[in-house]
């Protein structure tokens, strides 16, 4: 089953589909509201779970951590519905290992 990290900065609507689709979510604003970025990815790395979030700075930073699995939203004023839309689009066909996906 796949398990997320839900950034802080991704909208409550994102997690509670997540979760109402049985998987396995946990928010970083339950864990550490200031956690860093690197302390986000090595929670993820150590809990094998797929960061999501809408922080541009994953992309850098994906080169260097680049056995964590992450989805990331393009703009920060997509609607929750669009958001949404995407990750039913894309969900059915992930397996672990896919790298970064930017939904638009």
């Amino acid at each position: 089953m796949l398990r997320f990290l839900v950034d802080h900065n991704v909208p409550q609507s994102v997690s509670n589909f997540l979760k109402k689709g049985g998987y396995n979510v946990k928010l970083v604003k339950d864990v550490n509201p200031e956690m860093t970025d690197l302390q986000l990815l090595d929670l993820a790395k150590k809990e094998n779970r797929i960061v999501v979030s809408n922080d541009k700075d994953f992309i850098s930073l994906s080169v260097k951590y680049d056995t964590i699995d992450m989805i990331l939203f393009n703009h920060l004023s997509q609607s929750s519905e669009v958001r949404i839309a995407g990750l039913k689009r894309i969900l059915p066909k992930l397996k672990g290992g896919f790298g970064v996906i930017v939904l638009q």
